[in-house]
């Protein structure tokens, strides 16, 4: 039974979901979103270092596909299970650990001395990756108020994305002056970010609840929306804590047509956003582009990513979740069979601009807001590793078989044929199976998809 709606947990929960967004907020979620930026930033690094990694150690394309596939392998791992971890564990100690972890292995892959021992760190590093991402969105979904959310965790999902054209930049300066492994040094610097977290960010309010800690939810609570009545004095039959979800609560009758959705889109998306970043800089230089202009159309083409990224916060929380992602993907496929076919390179910058806008732009943030926000809170980091590893299994793949496709010297115009393809079928899923999240609070969903409400959006809840 949950507890009734005048118990102290609801009563906590109404007032972190409606406070204002305010300046203890703003530090929480600069924060994050700093850690979250340089954990994009490091798993974009691929598509920067590739040349170099490739010529360093005289890589043919096939061997060149496998080590971009070592960090989404690693980051498969972490992001299914750091979701449990959390959902078991709370969410500040290993959204902290995540960073640190990532920063550590950046300095190993600094010294690695064969390409063997650089497979290896950036393998690790990718476990620290996916964590992070397995983390910080659920955390960042359940402090803030509800109608921040869905543009909240968008915008995350933007400063992540900035990582990819701000790598892009930063080799166009770096690499050619100090080699590839000077980006690895840069990236150190997420070290300092995990330890402020761990010295300055709260627990998770739902996660305390759950657990029975009410005395430091209220602590939290009190500190993040202060309550000019006073906080309403707890009595802890009130609560019924929970027990740690499980990849089984994600499975069941009501979420199955859900989760097989998400996992597909995402297993998509990893396969879009992952395999076009790790090879679109050495496809262009394929194409007679030079080295370093080949980085300005990177960095040009995934700011566009950005954008869409941006936007979405605003439109998911108008049109809702289903079309945006729908629509979305759908466009995106459209706008890469178009880049294909040309060569000119206006038409490829805006083609290319168009597609990462509605893919990893607007469809992939949407994704994530909406897998941060479906589950309940004993599996809702457990739902969003989950996601966010089929996600890997996309990026495991993708660069792989684009290794392959280059290696036969087939026609360019697969290549982006592949992208094509991918993201349209993903755009069918979200406009056919997707709950849609719009207009509610992360326990409204809960109790939605469990039959206990019709599924219409409340008129007071703004998400």
């Amino acid at each position: 039974m949950p507890p009734s709606p005048a118990s102290p947990s609801r009563s906590l929960l109404g007032r972190l979901d409606e406070s204002a967004f305010t300046a203890r907020h703003l530090r929480i979620y600069l924060t994050v979103l700093i850690g979250h930026f340089l954990c994009g930033f490091v798993i974009n690094l691929t598509g920067v270092i590739l040349p170099g990694v490739v010529k360093t150690f005289h890589l043919t394309s096939e061997t060149a596909g496998v080590f971009s596939s070592a960090l989404f392998a690693g980051m498969l791992v972490g992001a299914a299970v750091a979701g449990t971890v959390s959902d078991r564990f709370g969410r500040r100690v290993p959204l902290a650990i995540t960073v640190i972890g990532y920063a550590v292995f950046s300095l190993a892959a600094v010294f690695a001395p064969s390409f063997g021992t650089l497979v290896a760190f950036r393998a690790l590093q990718g476990i620290g990756l996916g964590a992070e991402i397995a983390v910080v969105l659920p955390y960042i979904a359940e402090f803030v108020p509800s109608r921040h959310r869905g543009p909240l965790v968008t915008a995350a999902t933007a400063a992540w994305l900035i990582g990819l054209p701000t790598a892009a930049a930063v080799g166009t300066a770096v690499v050619p002056a100090f080699g590839w492994r000077a980006m690895f040094v840069i990236a150190t610097a997420a070290i300092i970010v995990g330890f402020f977290m761990l010295a300055t960010l709260p627990e998770s309010v739902r996660y305390l609840l759950r657990r029975g800690r009410v005395q430091a939810a209220e602590a939290v609570v009190g500190a993040l929306c202060p309550d000019p009545a006073g906080t309403t004095a707890h009595r802890e039959s009130d609560l019924v804590p929970e027990t740690a979800g499980t990849v089984r609560t994600l499975v069941t009758r009501r979420y199955l047509r859900y989760t097989i959705a998400i996992w597909f889109m995402e297993v998509c998306a990893g396969a879009f956003l992952y395999g076009l970043s790790s090879w679109l800089p050495s496809v262009l230089e394929g194409q007679g582009v030079d080295l370093l202009k080949s980085f300005g159309y990177t960095a040009i083409i995934t700011a566009a990513g950005v954008v869409g990224a941006i936007l979405a916060g605003q439109l998911i929380n108008r049109i809702g979740r289903r079309v945006v992602l729908g629509g979305a993907f759908v466009l995106s496929g459209l706008f890469c069979l178009a880049w294909g076919t040309t060569a000119a390179t206006a038409a490829v910058v805006i083609l290319g601009s168009l597609a990462t806008f509605f893919g990893s732009g607007l469809a992939g943030s949407t994704l994530f807001a909406y897998a941060s926000e479906l589950y309940p809170t004993a599996s809702r980091a457990t739902g969003l590793g989950w996601a966010a590893a089929w996600q890997k299994v996309g990026g495991l793949i993708m660069p792989v078989l684009v290794g392959f496709v280059l290696a036969l010297h087939a026609s360019q115009f697969l290549f982006f044929l592949l992208f094509g393809i991918i993201s349209i079928v993903a755009g069918i899923a979200a406009l056919t199976a997707t709950f849609e999240t719009r207009g509610r609070t992360v326990e409204q969903i809960t109790e939605e998809i469990a039959g206990r409400r019709p599924e219409t959006a409340p008129a007071v809840a703004r998400s």
